[in-house]
């Protein structure tokens, strides 16, 4: 057996690649993360309006969301929880971060969140929380 490590996707095409977003007001963090994860073989695709994002998750249905609690106008709980409730978002993972670590346990429990990673987060706790989630739903690399 080959093992392609982390970077299978590269081998692959973008056709296999795991489609991951980020939705986030904060467009540093997005421009971050975004580079973070394409170096590990990720689609990504980012967003700071949630409204967009949400025209385009259900378009192009990633396989995993990662979420801001507090975005521009909009409660990153309730968008949790308005995904999660809807039949055609429902099955895609959550993962939450928030500055605020405390909120963890309403995010996972209240909301349906799959994970929760706290701000400012290591890259490798990133990294291994989305490999974690991913690896849950058979998409992993």
């Amino acid at each position: 057996m080959f093992n392609f490590g982390n970077n299978l996707h590269t081998f692959c095409g973008i056709d296999f690649m795991p489609r991951i977003f980020v939705i986030d007001d904060d467009r540093d963090l997005l421009s971050i993360v975004k580079s973070l994860l394409i170096k590990r073989g990720f689609n990504v695709s980012v967003y700071s309006d949630w409204e967009l994002a949400y025209r385009d998750i259900k378009k192009h249905e990633p396989q995993l969301i990662l979420l801001d609690v507090f975005l521009a106008g909009v409660d990153g709980f309730e968008v949790c929880r308005k995904l999660k409730s809807n039949y055609v978002t429902r099955h895609i993972p959550v993962l939450i971060f928030s500055a605020y670590p405390r909120v963890a346990e309403t995010a996972i429990y209240e909301y349906g969140a799959n994970d929760f990673i706290s701000k400012p987060f290591e890259v490798g706790e990133l990294i291994s929380k989305v490999h974690t989630i991913l690896s849950q739903t058979g998409e992993s690399v």
